[in-house]
């Protein structure tokens, strides 16, 4: 705490917007802005493989939270001042920090591409040597002159954990454990995407390891919370990333066996047309549920599923099926 309150003395007017703008760098609907435009229009396997490591170490975190239930700085000091605006996105328990994990899988994830991966299934890979059972690969990472562009995202990292501190939102052990947790993952994800993810003898393997790993954090949270040892409030998070990891399990095995959609047949106008809509229904679907079903566990689960569905399974039939043939315009 004395670390807190020793930023929490030196901070300025300044200095509060700008560790704001940096927080929000982690923040979900900038994130998942961020996935949609690689899914839908730039590189659908560096999304898929950004999505793999933020669910598994967002369920991670979120069970560690509910298993340690470690209040916010603010709740065991109250005489340590958090900055307001930062409080209303410092949801559910302090330990370990979820904006770090956020920061780590999907920066963390950039880094890998751009400059420290290593390779990926090469989804053109001849029809012969997948009978002859043997993975084809390429190297992802660009030609050396954007390599450079991994020290940015793992530099905002560590911006983003002090960030959380200087706001007041998290001690520092808060956003180590997030570090350490998450890093592990994402690491764990990138080793193995190639062999679980990116091989379609196994990806079934991948999508019945996410699809039990949400059941069972679900079931965990809603146990705690039907029996009244937490408030619905430090579960919201997990009910949310719960509906959206089941449903990401389904639809990405669905898209990928079934559908195959391609990110890149359209050009700027066809990207254009592509976000307007994706956006448009995601944020409906996101907004039209709670506004009329509230804040409860099957609310909050079900608008996560179906916006899911409608990122990775709807609208690649729509991309699939009508945007299409715009790559001159």
């Amino acid at each position: 705490m004395e670390i807190l309150h020793t930023l929490e003395s030196i901070r300025t007017t300044a200095g509060e917007a700008f560790f704001m703008a940096a927080t929000y760098g982690a923040d979900e609907i900038l994130l998942l802005s961020l996935i949609m435009i690689l899914y839908w229009c730039v590189d659908k396997k560096l999304a898929y493989r950004m999505v793999f490591g933020y669910m598994f170490s967002a369920l991670a975190v979120n069970v560690i939270k509910l298993g340690c239930r470690i209040e916010r700085p603010w709740v065991r000091d109250p005489a340590l001042k958090p900055v307001g605006a930062a409080v209303k996105s410092a949801t559910g328990y302090s330990f370990p920090s979820g904006h770090t994990q956020n920061a780590v899988s999907i920066y963390g994830t950039l880094a890998w591409r751009f400059g420290f991966g290593g390779k990926t299934v090469n989804a053109t890979a001849p029809k012969t040597a997948a009978a002859e059972g043997t993975v084809q690969t390429h190297d992802v990472r660009r030609r050396s002159g954007v390599r450079w562009l991994a020290i940015p995202c793992l530099l905002f990292i560590p911006l983003i954990m002090f960030s959380r501190m200087y706001l007041g939102v998290h001690t520092l052990w808060d956003v180590l454990a997030g570090l350490l947790v998450s890093a592990v993952i994402v690491a764990a994800v990138n080793a193995a995407a190639d062999r679980f993810v990116f091989d379609k003898r196994k990806r079934l393997i991948a999508a019945v390891c996410m699809f039990t790993a949400g059941t069972a954090t679900a079931v965990y949270a809603l146990t705690l919370y039907l029996s009244g040892s937490v408030p619905y409030s430090d579960v919201a998070d997990i009910c949310k990333g719960c509906g959206a990891g089941l449903a990401f399990a389904v639809c990405w095995y669905i898209e990928t066996v079934y559908i195959n959609f391609d990110e890149k047949a359209t050009g700027i106008f066809g990207n254009v047309i592509k976000l307007v809509i994706g956006a448009g229904g995601a944020l409906g679907i996101r907004s039209g549920i709670k506004a009329v079903f509230g804040a409860n566990p099957v609310a909050d689960m079900s608008r996560y599923f179906l916006m899911m569905v409608w990122a990775l399974l709807v609208m690649p039939l729509i991309i699939k099926n009508f945007i299409r043939n715009t790559n001159k315009i």
